[in-house]
């Protein structure tokens, strides 16, 4: 269990991405973040886009603090969401659209609307071989052990891995 929020009745916290300020205008592109980070103008924009972030929450009097999502690149409609575990996994390759006929019928939408754009202008990879997930960097996830300031959109690929992977957390 998390100890850093245990006294606290209701803690308070944000969920999602925080806007992108527009003079953070680097991106991933599919590389690990410590790769990312020896690019020293990604690492600088990068950090003073935490930085604002952070403060900003501090400021709001927020008990849990997060990271707005910067560490996944601005993308059509959350697109980087679903992409950064893909783009880290061996076994995808390429960046396709979707065929209309592999489409739900539940996500199809009007040409023009907004929902049709997003749901058309995706792309995905295409298996190519075994799904295997590339091993994290723990310092990469996890700055801190649980309860000191663990930010829980860090560490989900570590809890998914299983008892063992996060120090002082288990299942049970």
């Amino acid at each position: 269990m998390f100890t850093a929020t245990a006294d606290l009745i209701l803690p308070s916290t944000t969920t999602g991405s925080f806007p992108r300020p527009r003079w953070f205008d680097t991106s991933m592109l599919g590389r690990p973040l410590d790769t990312c980070m020896l690019d020293v103008h990604f690492r600088e924009k990068f950090q003073d886009a935490l930085a604002v972030v952070i403060s900003d929450q501090e400021r709001a009097g927020l008990d849990v603090l997060t990271h707005g999502d910067f560490h996944v690149d601005e993308d059509l409609a959350g697109r980087a969401w679903h992409h950064y575990p893909l783009q880290r996994w061996g076994g995808f390759e390429g960046d396709h659209l979707q065929p209309e006929v592999t489409t739900a019928p539940w996500l199809h939408y009007p040409p023009g609307t907004l929902l049709n754009e997003i749901y058309t202008g995706w792309r995905w990879p295409h298996v190519v071989d075994k799904i295997e997930h590339q091993t994290a960097r723990l310092s990469e996830a996890v700055a801190h052990g649980p309860g000191e300031n663990t930010q829980a959109g860090e560490v989900w690929h570590l809890l998914l891995a299983g008892d063992g992977a996060v120090p002082g957390y288990s299942h049970a």
